[in-house]
């Protein structure tokens, strides 16, 4: 675990830390403090006080200070193009229900003067740390220990923290993710007792966690986890049918979940394959066929499991954009398993462009690692066709051509018959039998479609 001292912050962060304790009590806190024992570069660097909301905005006043949540009691102030939000020292106004403490549906804070108050509210304890040059890091809550020890502690009554806000339980698989860590048992437990309040919290907030939680490092043992203690069919219940499946096929020797879950864990960070990754055999326990031999086979789960991703995507409101590559990927990831030729790979590439074929390629490169050791992987010959398609500029449409729909006019071609030609046209380029040339192009129409219809 790395150490932390004042070096670790910008003159601008300094100062505005020095300047909160020359009039009172400052700290910087939370994130920042973990990522940089953690040796991670913060992404945000959050200060809190115990000096008046008033008496911030005089102190702040040339770093054009915005109210962003004067009732919770923060300021955001911006220097040098960067944000800074500055909280006051709170605690949280609970009720008694059920022998627990809760925060009441009119979220009520109280400013208080003591960092240990303000600590005491947050959700994990490798958040729960503050410092400043004084007394250098507050830790209440052992967040130290358990950086060191690379686990997920709640802070204070772990049930009560996820009562406070369910997502809570998608942040802790998060950081497992993301972090590379483990939860505690106390935090299972908790889980597995308080997860069906994840069904109180909308849908765009769950879906903004469970995306950044596929892209962390440890998503094999994540998904695992969300598994076993439920969470996971919580938020896509199609996926409890995959979990003791069987796929009784010669090319796969793991379950379908722990198939999934590999091909999840090996195709890169990027948001569209994780998705592609998860949903791209959701469809095989509803198209599951035995032969005489009693092997499966899934004959169309890649178009029923499209259609199933776009449901569940929809369900989870996630952009159309990305819905659209994600089922793309998977309506087509069974097609480069066959002998791709030229003339299909250049079709795909025309269809999907670069960037999708890509994805494609990383897709069908990860199933194919996450099945028996027979079946060989075609990545490299595929990424360098790719490669080669890019410094040729192969990525075209029929709209690129460079005969147009006049010049078909021109030699006497009407309606339907100009855009089969041009996608004949197209096919042909692709296939490198013709050149995108004008002249080159009027002439095989000439040659080998007008003097055919004639």
């Amino acid at each position: 675990m790395n150490k932390i001292s004042i070096n670790n912050f910008s003159d601008v962060e300094i100062e505005i830390l020095r300047k909160l304790n020359e009039y009172g009590k400052g700290y910087i806190v939370g994130g920042a403090i973990r990522d940089i024992l953690l040796g991670l570069e913060p992404k945000d660097i959050d200060f809190t006080t115990n000096l008046p909301y008033e008496t911030l905005k005089d102190l702040f006043k040339e770093c054009n200070p915005k109210e962003t949540g004067k009732s919770f009691g923060v300021l955001r102030i911006r220097v040098n193009n960067i944000d800074y939000e500055i909280a006051k020292f709170r605690e949280d106004n609970y009720e008694e229900k059920d022998g627990m403490k809760i925060i009441p549906e009119e979220k009520k804070v109280s400013f208080v003067d003591d960092i240990k108050n303000d600590l005491a509210r947050r959700d994990f304890t490798i958040n729960a740390m503050a410092y400043n040059e004084t007394e250098g890091i507050v830790d209440l809550y052992n967040g130290q220990k358990d950086i060191e020890n690379k686990v997920i502690n709640f802070v204070g009554n772990t049930e009560e923290r996820i009562i406070e806000d369910p997502l809570r339980v998608l942040r802790a698989f998060r950081f497992m993710s993301r972090l590379n860590f483990s939860l505690s048992e106390n935090t299972i437990e908790a889980i597995k007792k308080q997860k069906y309040l994840l069904k109180n919290i909308p849908e765009e907030r769950i879906t903004m966690e469970f995306s950044k939680l596929l892209l962390g490092e440890n998503i094999k043992n994540t998904l695992t986890l969300m598994k076993d203690t439920g969470v996971l069919e919580l938020i896509i219940p199609e996926f409890k049918a995959t979990y003791d499946f069987e796929q009784y096929n010669p090319h796969h020797n793991l379950n379908l979940f722990n198939h999934i879950i590999s091909v999840v864990s090996k195709v890169p960070a990027d948001l569209e394959l994780k998705y592609s990754a998860l949903l791209h055999d959701i469809a095989k326990p509803i198209v599951q066929t035995f032969d005489e031999k009693g092997i499966a086979h899934y004959k169309t789960h890649e178009i029923v499991g499209a259609d199933m991703a776009r449901d569940i995507l929809t369900r989870l409101k996630l952009p159309v954009k990305l819905i659209d590559t994600v089922t793309e990927i998977i309506k087509k990831h069974m097609i480069l398993y066959r002998d791709v030729t030229d003339k299909k790979f250049n079709k795909l590439l025309s269809e999907m462009g670069y960037d999708n074929l890509w994805r494609l390629i990383e897709h069908c490169n990860a199933d194919n690692g996450s099945k028996n050791n027979e079946v060989v992987s075609t990545e490299n010959d595929l990424h360098e066709r790719l490669k080669r398609a890019v410094e040729k500029q192969m990525q075209i449409t029929v709209n690129d051509l460079a005969i147009n729909g006049k010049d078909l006019i021109e030699l006497g071609f009407t309606g339907t018959e100009i855009g089969q030609i041009k996608r004949d046209l197209l096919d042909k380029y692709l296939s490198e039998e013709i050149k995108n040339k004008k002249e080159e192009m009027l002439e095989y129409v000439k040659k080998n479609i007008l003097r055919n219809r004639s």
